[in-house]
């Protein structure tokens, strides 16, 4: 039987990609737990980013990815590092909220981590970097805030990471950095990011590398506006870097279309002219839906069926073959016992879930913290009643006009408009977002589409 402590990947709040000082440990695990969703989705995101890079390959591209918080961006966007990486190019993750206040950060405070990620890397294969621009930015900013720093004895990039430290602790220096230095400094930022980049993007290429790629995540947890004021101006300081970049964004800010869409030629950087949504699976097709949860549906999708199946029992079994994880339900694996009574239970929790990760794992989790495995059918059965309750007692008047409008609503125009809505009830776990061949469109425990 899997013990309790072994069962900490059935955590919602668990993410395969944590951080693991033996790189090869870490990678056997991320193995082990990672199951490739894209036939499910309806597209391969990765693949989508990927070959944006390859069809430029002298050109550095500017592409945003969004999607709910949860729905597995992290863990794709490093799994498109691991595959870029193996095709030859250098590429570098920051999850930003790891080095900013993420719920108080301007245009310069990220600015100023990416410049630290490549100088980072830059400082320790280079004697000295001759710079124009960012000694003079660093410099000023330095002066603002009263950093006393050796210009003998540290680097640029230790000198930011300073800069960085004094901005997390010291909401006043953020807000004096953000409405008085960073108005004059957007010009110098801008000439800062082409030298830099550029010497690193040069010294790659004499390595025999294929380019530089940028991933920037955790950016889903800004306001809007923040998105405003990071992301305005049609994103023309953060598609500054003479580099492949990949930002994430927050669902919410799909429906400013004026903040994310190209409206002009740039000949500097190619980009996509919206930003790539990352989806949800989906059980049924969009002629299929149904207001039960519990209900047995002839027309469910088997491969997304199998898809979740597999998610639920790599995180139970991680050290059992995927291709002999359902075998526990015909015989016993190595002398564990079943993860779940029968299958039965086991497809009523993934076909609860609606194809929604997050949901499915906090399914999974509240039936391990009422019962020790094999789960049983009247575990979920409870766990599936006070989950609805609480959803359905949260809904008001307006929550039911809203979820007709977008379970009715085929015209892409109209979905649209109805993005707000969309990212509230799917924030509450009201409305499922799907995708297929035709689009966006969605699902609800609820309602029914007219």
């Amino acid at each position: 039987m899997p013990k309790l402590e072994s069962l900490q990947a059935c955590n919602p709040s668990f993410s395969i990609y944590s951080q693991n000082n033996n790189q090869d440990q870490n990678d056997q695990e991320n193995a082990n737990y990672y199951i490739d969703l894209a036939s499910g989705r309806g597209e391969d995101i990765v693949k989508k980013l990927r070959r944006a890079i390859a069809l430029s390959p002298n050109k550095p591209t500017y592409q945003l990815l969004s999607g709910h918080i949860g729905s597995g961006k992290t863990t794709e966007l490093l799994r498109l590092k691991s595959l870029l990486e193996t095709q030859g190019f250098t590429v570098i993750y920051c999850a930003a909220d790891i080095h900013l206040k993420i719920d108080d950060v301007g245009l310069t405070e990220l600015c100023l981590v990416i410049f630290q990620m490549v100088l980072q890397q830059l400082e320790t294969k280079e004697d000295s970097l001759s710079l124009a621009y960012l000694p003079n930015a660093i410099a000023e900013i330095e002066q603002s805030m009263r950093i006393a720093t050796s210009t003998r004895t540290s680097t640029y990039g230790q000198r930011i990471q300073k800069i960085l430290q004094v901005l997390q602790a010291n909401e006043q220096h953020r807000r004096q950095l953000r409405h008085y230095l960073e108005p004059r400094l957007k010009k110098l930022l801008l000439a800062s990011g082409d030298e830099v980049i550029a010497i690193e993007v040069e010294r790659l290429r004499q390595l025999g590398k294929k380019g530089l790629v940028i991933l920037v995540d955790n950016l889903d947890r800004l306001s809007i506006e923040q998105v405003e004021v990071i992301f305005g101006e049609d994103g023309k300081y953060l598609r500054q870097f003479h580099c492949h970049m990949i930002y994430t964004l927050p669902m919410r800010a799909i429906a400013h279309s004026d903040l994310t869409t190209a409206r002009k030629t740039d000949d500097k950087q190619s980009r996509s002219d919206q930003p790539i949504v990352l989806p949800s699976l989906w059980l049924r097709d969009r002629h299929n839906q149904t207001n039960q949860i519990n209900q047995i549906n002839n027309e469910i999708n088997a491969e997304s069926l199998n898809l979740l199946r597999q998610v639920v029992l790599a995180r139970m079994l991680p050290q059992v073959k995927p291709e002999h994880r359902l075998d526990q339900f015909v015989e016993q694996i190595a002398g564990q016992i079943n993860s779940f009574d029968s299958l039965e239970t086991l497809d009523l929790l993934c076909r609860s879930s609606q194809g929604n990760l997050p949901y499915l794992l906090s399914l999974l989790y509240g039936c391990l913290q009422r019962q020790e495995p094999p789960i049983d059918l009247e575990t979920l059965n409870q766990v599936l009643e006070i989950d609805y309750a609480i959803r359905l007692s949260t809904i008001t008047e307006s929550d039911r006009q809203s979820l007709q409008k977008c379970l009715s609503s085929t015209n892409p125009l109209t979905i649209h408009e109805l993005m707000l809505d969309v990212i509230n009830l799917s924030r509450r776990r009201l409305l499922f977002e799907h995708h297929d061949a035709q689009g966006y469109w969605f699902s609800s425990p609820f309602a029914k589409p007219d």
